[in-house]
């Protein structure tokens, strides 16, 4: 049983198989199989509920701002927001706009124009506690203690660090940020997902914005053991279309996570990239061909894979099905923490479950006593993971039975 089993039988995507060599296979199968495929549904229900909650996280307003590319000079972004030219230099005005193109002659509306329409939502359902993309009189006016920049994906982390950055120009944010423990403000920022090192790149800012995600991205470098890593890297390598373009995505991320609105160009460049005669499994990054793919058909289904490809083949099967389907995710959860990394993060990567719901499970399992404060499964949840996988198999339980029941027809005096 394979994961995204539904996505693999797509015709696109067995038609984009068909391009490798039969060696060449199995190990691009793997590598679809890795991936997280977030459905529109998925992403816009999970993104607005990790937004509502970090708005009613702290008491006061929040602005919301959509990340998107901003415009620079010598790899310096231009200052957010307009200010005076001498000192203090007040800043003033209107916040800048959540959708505008950096080339003039470039129409195109990105994941923003979703990100946006997501926002605003979420602002006029807020009762006046989230202001969207407010500029620094709003900031003032409405007593906003926290910038927090909203986007999909972090992937090299680059776009995401320029935004922040635009903003930490202006004298009065800073001034604002180095009051925030009592009435000024901080920074957060809020994406469906993102790679290792592009939050660490994100964190890194001199803002210090608090990360926040709803799953974890799995990546060429962190969701496969080192042999079949190897050999995704090298199919990669060998079968990049653009030699002129790194063959694990931009920033030679590795990325392995497509949207329906869109795939990343952090993820390997044969996903996307048109060149020699190569056909893309996402043409210009747009999975049209294969979205329609992304909601799975069983959840059920998808566990078993997951278990599967952790190594718990018989805790998939038939285990899983002699459990109560309110159990299962804690024990996908206990599973996942059997062996390192046992970070939520890395948890989520593995199972493919969020941040929200992996940590739900593991305070579950730690108040059953079967998992303690480390994240490390205790003796008592594995003799919970044991006694799953000793149950009997379907078929070898079932006596069998006459067509006609016995009975006695005489019985004995007795004595």
């Amino acid at each position: 049983m394979a994961g995204n089993a539904r996505f693999l039988r797509n015709t696109a995507t067995q038609a984009w198989l068909s391009q490798f060599d039969p060696l060449e296979q199995p190990t691009a199968q793997v590598m679809l199989e890795a991936m997280l495929l977030v459905s529109r549904d998925a992403f816009a229900e999970r993104l607005q509920a990790l937004v509502h909650k970090r708005v009613g996280a702290e008491p006061g307003c929040v602005g919301l701002y959509v990340e998107r590319e901003w415009p620079s000079r010598n790899g310096v972004p231009y200052r957010m927001f307009k200010q005076t030219k001498r000192p203090p230099r007040r800043a003033s005005g209107k916040g800048p706009d959540p959708i505008k193109p950096t080339i003039p002659y470039d129409l195109e509306v990105g994941s923003e124009g979703i990100v946006a329409q997501l926002l605003t939502e979420i602002c006029r359902a807020s009762n006046g506690r989230a202001i969207m993309q407010p500029g620094p009189n709003a900031i003032r006016r409405k007593h906003i203690r926290r910038f927090i920049l909203v986007t999909d994906f972090i992937g090299s982390g680059k776009r995401g660090w320029q935004y922040l950055q635009a903003a930490w120009r202006v004298a009065s944010v800073r001034s604002w940020w180095s009051r925030r423990a009592t009435k000024g403000m901080a920074f957060e920022v809020v994406t469906y997902s993102g790679t290792i090192s592009g939050i660490q790149r994100i964190r890194s800012h001199p803002s210090a914005p608090l990360v926040s995600q709803v799953a974890g991205c799995p990546t060429v470098e962190s969701c496969f053991d080192y042999g079949t890593r190897q050999d995704v890297r090298q199919l990669c390598e060998r079968r990049n279309p653009d030699k002129s373009f790194p063959a694990l995505g931009f920033g030679q991320t590795g990325a392995l996570i497509a949207f329906a609105h869109g795939a990343p160009n952090n993820c390997p460049a044969f996903l996307f990239k048109k060149a020699g005669g190569w056909a893309p499994l996402f043409p210009a990054r747009v999975t049209e061909t294969a979205r329609a793919t992304f909601a799975v058909d069983s959840a059920m289904e998808e566990v078993k894979a997951r278990l599967i490809k952790m190594g718990q083949i018989r805790l998939a099967d038939p285990g899983l099905k002699a459990v109560v389907a309110s159990r299962r995710a804690l024990l996908v959860v206990m599973a996942a923490l059997s062996k390192p990394p046992r970070t939520v993060e890395a948890v989520s990567r593995k199972t493919q479950l969020t941040l929200f719901e992996v940590e739900t499970e593991i305070a579950r399992g730690m108040k059953l006593g079967w998992l303690d404060a480390q994240n490390h499964v205790a003796d008592a949840g594995h003799a919970e993971l044991a006694r799953v996988r000793a149950a009997p198999h379907e078929g070898g339980v079932v006596p069998q039975v006459t067509e006609t029941p016995y009975y006695p027809k005489s019985l004995r005096a007795p004595k």
